[in-house]
């Protein structure tokens, strides 16, 4: 059984089969949460796709979204980016019902960015193999409360990781000069404060004191902040060459969205 039959056969309350083949299906997607931004829901096509999973776009002459978008996830073909590897095979019936929820999530963000111009916060991906890349800065900044940080970094271009990163050797393997400041900003506070970790937090109400800044060298989570540094530096390559692709073969900005590397300037 093909991944598309697959995703037939636990199809959601809100999804109606319209047309079905071997290797491909029609159906009308209308979430919950849709509102009145797309009040007939979505007419999709899902495909087999060249990875044997499902491949999804709308239906040609019923398209109401951008025919393509990078920063909402609707590729140069059409195709939706649904989440990471969502094109895959599906192993089993959960992983179908799952595959299902998470087109849910993709439409009510495409409801999200029509009306904001931004895409979710916390459903943002990196496009491409870089991809990769964010989520293991995902991992690497959980787990000292620093997702926010990278998110905010990658999808709204603030923060430290958004600013001038430190350089890194050319061998692209290590970050050079370690005693220049921690690019968080940390400051050392008067020594009853000082704490185990990283914090941009202020002194005591009234401190005049000029707190020096911490070195990257003395950093207690120098290890995290050189590795984020370095896949950041990494994943903005991997970015780059995605964008600069897509203007040699003319794809151009489809205006819909406040921030986009296809824009002209």
């Amino acid at each position: 059984m093909n991944a598309v039959q697959q995703l037939l056969r636990s199809v959601p309350e809100w999804v109606s089969i319209k047309e079905r083949q071997q290797e491909m299906a029609t159906v009308l997607a209308s979430p919950p949460g849709l509102g009145g931004s797309f009040p007939g829901g979505f007419w999709l096509m899902l495909e087999v796709s060249e990875h044997g999973g499902v491949a999804v776009s709308e239906v040609q002459d019923q398209r109401q979204l951008p025919e393509f978008c990078l920063e909402r996830h609707i590729n140069p073909d059409s195709t939706f980016c649904v989440f990471f590897r969502s094109e895959h095979p599906l192993e089993d019936t959960e992983a179908a019902k799952t595959w299902w929820s998470y087109l849910a999530v993709y439409l009510a963000n495409q409801v999200y960015a029509k009306k904001r111009g931004i895409w979710p916060l916390g459903s943002g991906l990196s496009h491409g193999d870089a991809a990769h890349i964010q989520i293991k800065m995902e991992a690497l900044a959980e787990p000292l409360g620093w997702k926010d940080d990278l998110w905010n970094a990658i999808f709204r271009g603030k923060g430290w990781l958004a600013e001038q990163l430190p350089r890194i050797s050319k061998q692209r393997d290590r970050v050079v000069n370690a005693r220049s400041p921690c690019p968080r900003g940390c400051t050392w506070k008067h020594k009853l404060l000082r704490k185990a970790s990283c914090y941009v937090t202020s002194c005591d109400a009234g401190c005049n004191r000029a707190h020096k800044p911490i070195l990257r060298a003395e950093c207690p989570n120098r290890k995290v902040i050189e590795d984020l540094v370095l896949n950041e530096h990494e994943r903005q390559r991997i970015e780059t060459r995605i964008v600069d692709s897509l203007k040699v073969e003319r794809r151009v900005c489809c205006g819909t969205m406040k921030r986009c590397p296809l824009r002209k300037s």
